[in-house]
């Protein structure tokens, strides 16, 4: 390459937005920044349900002084979240730390993406991103598993956010069943051998992991099914994503950062940034 040309390509590169990205989920909660379409940093943190607009502050703050990013350089700001007490103090730490107005991600700000939901309101905004994020890459039709706290199955139907499945993810389900029965203790959630096992533990981890990846590749093929479309592509995302994929051959992508490239786009593109919390007092 040309010096004239890696000039022009340097200068592109320094024009190109700077996002900062909010994935508020149940239990964990995923900071992204985004140049350009790139993925330059990743925290995950633990979500606090209880948490203040000063508590956020303090810790967004922190790790962006970490960050190759500095808080002056972001363009743009994009929030998606699923526990609706934590809207208002994002939005005011955001605002207040990153000087910028946040698009949050919701039922009317989604770019104008058909949601086929008796009430669009209900759809959760992470699914609304994934889907959005599936449609920017091209695809039409598509299922996007999203395994984290729950494991939501997503369609994608002619461009639109079809509803799909919602099942309790493979922590939530360990969770269940030791609480209810009194003799069976946590495990580490590992792979056991075999599906028979011959002691306790393994037959809670083959129950959980085994029984999971055989009601997830069911529920695959019955959506395929029902949408009339056997060549749909299916993605993975979510915490236990990657070590899901790699055990069947219906997957055929894991993409960790899809969830964060849908409200890349929302934060680029959205209707119009929320004002809700900025001056409000908290409970």
């Amino acid at each position: 390459m040309s010096p004239e040309k890696k000039k022009v390509v340097r200068k592109a590169r320094e024009k190109e937005p700077v996002i900062c990205v909010v994935d508020v989920g149940n239990s964990h909660t995923v900071l992204g920044i985004f140049k350009g379409t790139k993925v330059v940093d990743y925290w995950r943190l633990t979500t606090r349900k209880e948490t203040t607009s000063d508590e956020v502050m303090n810790k967004v703050g922190g790790l962006l002084g970490f960050s190759k990013i500095s808080p002056e350089e972001i363009t743009h700001v994009g929030l998606s979240t699923v526990v609706p007490a934590l809207e208002r103090p994002w939005i005011k730490a955001l605002d207040s730390l990153l000087k910028k107005h946040v698009q949050v991600v919701n039922s009317k700000n989604c770019l104008g993406l058909k949601i086929d939901y008796q009430n669009p309101s209900m759809a959760g905004a992470d699914r609304l991103c994934n889907v959005i994020a599936m449609r920017d890459a091209g695809f039409e039709n598509a299922v996007i598993v999203d395994m984290g706290t729950a494991t939501t199955f997503d369609v994608m139907k002619n461009g639109a956010f079809a509803g799909g499945v919602i099942i309790p993810g493979i922590n939530a389900s360990l969770d269940a069943l030791t609480e209810k029965a009194a003799r069976l203790l946590p495990v580490t959630i590992e792979w056991p051998e075999n599906v028979v096992a011959d002691n306790t533990d393994d037959a809670i981890r083959a129950g959980l992991l085994y029984g999971f990846l055989a009601q997830l590749e069911v529920l695959i093929g019955k959506i395929k099914k029902e949408v009339g479309c056997e060549d749909m592509p299916v993605y993975a995302t979510g915490g236990w994503g990657k070590t899901i994929a790699r055990r069947t051959n219906l997957i055929d992508k894991y993409d960790p950062f899809l969830t964060l490239r849908g409200i890349r786009l929302v934060a680029l593109n959205g209707a119009g940034a929320s004002e809700a919390g900025k001056d409000s007092e908290e409970d």
